[in-house]
């Protein structure tokens, strides 16, 4: 009887991932010029708002009728204050840090008013119209100059090298992708999400409890959809596929590994999560929130940078598999099987 033993090639490395992602970006501190910027901009920059028309619509939900569930009310009630506190600092440019393909930003969150030297320009924008071009603009932008942001990223991780021209080269190509995919991201979310409100609205008519349990089913839900996207950009760039296609290797891909993936990611969303309690540390009105833009700007161009040595590592790994005949491995870990 003939015993042949096959060794399974080494699977992605979460750790070392990330420590090889971290060590590119400190190569290259220049590419931290991209979310510092952006932050810069939402920070001292002018603030286009839309107080008119949110307060225009909380005038439509006083004129809810009041044949609703005793509680209803007070979840309307609680609804406005989040409105009314939302109408002061929404700012329409941070549809600059589009998705998923987009510059980084630690004010995106933070929705500052005030900068140390004072109150930026407001300016009110009163036509839905009007408001939704200005999105659809920064948008388009933010996906324009993430496309930059993201070649340079990959480069700098897996080649430890920024080659300028190459990069402005690849511009257009993985911009246009980029776009295309975020306009799947966007179809494919707002099914989701209209799904989700529906059930979710016409629940919390009869019950505020029931409808709260279904928001929560429906973040678990939705973030178990999402879950096989995580990487559907990282095909454009590193693999120089088209949108459509890179979502279906992200999907594979993470099938694939999917206990190396979800601790990547887990380690990613404490990191993120864990940090930006610090970020906000510093008032917004403070020269210190430098610092807090700085290490969140470091921060995450590392992790995005991590991101691509791991996608690197899953495709090397997924391709020797398949060299074995092995499309369906048992195990993730390196070890010697007999057939």
């Amino acid at each position: 009887m003939n015993i042949n033993k096959i060794t399974l090639p080494e699977p992605p490395n979460v750790l070392k991932s990330i420590r090889n992602g971290f060590d590119a970006i400190t190569k290259h501190l220049i590419l931290l010029l991209f979310p510092v910027g952006l932050d810069l901009v939402l920070w001292f920059g002018p603030h286009l708002q839309i107080k008119s028309l949110i307060e225009g619509l909380i005038t439509s939900m006083n004129d809810v009728p009041e044949l609703m569930p005793a509680d209803f009310g007070e979840v309307m009630e609680a609804g406005q204050e989040i409105w009314t506190a939302a109408a002061q600092r929404i700012n329409l440019l941070i549809g600059l840090r589009s998705l998923p393909v987009g510059i980084f930003s630690l004010f995106t969150g933070i929705l500052p008013v005030e900068n140390p030297l004072g109150s930026p320009i407001f300016w009110d924008i009163s036509s839905l119209g009007t408001a939704g071009l200005i999105v659809l603009i920064a948008f388009s932008l933010g996906i324009f100059l993430g496309g930059l942001f993201f070649s340079a990223v990959r480069q700098a991780a897996l080649y430890d090298d920024l080659n300028w021209r190459t990069i402005f080269q690849d511009w257009p190509r993985v911009s246009l992708q980029s776009g295309i995919l975020s306009l799947i991201w966007i179809i494919f979310f707002m099914a989701i999400l209209v799904v989700g409100s529906c059930a979710a609205t016409g629940i919390t008519l009869f019950s505020v409890s029931l409808g709260q349990m279904v928001i929560i089913l429906f973040g678990i839900i939705s973030f178990w959809l999402i879950f096989p996207l995580i990487f559907s950009p990282h095909g454009i760039y590193s693999k120089g596929q088209k949108a459509w296609k890179s979502i279906l290797s992200s999907i594979r891909l993470t099938n694939l590994t999917f206990l190396k993936t979800s601790l990547f990611i887990l380690l990613v969303l404490l990191l993120n999560q864990g940090l930006n309690m610090l970020w906000q540390v510093p008032p917004e009105n403070s020269w210190l929130m430098l610092i807090s833009i700085i290490g969140h700007a470091f921060l995450t161009t590392g992790m995005l940078s991590a991101s691509f040595v791991y996608y690197q590592d899953m495709n090397r790994w997924s391709d020797e598999i398949q060299s074995l005949g092995l499309t369906q491995p048992i195990v993730e870990e390196r070890s010697t099987i007999e057939k």
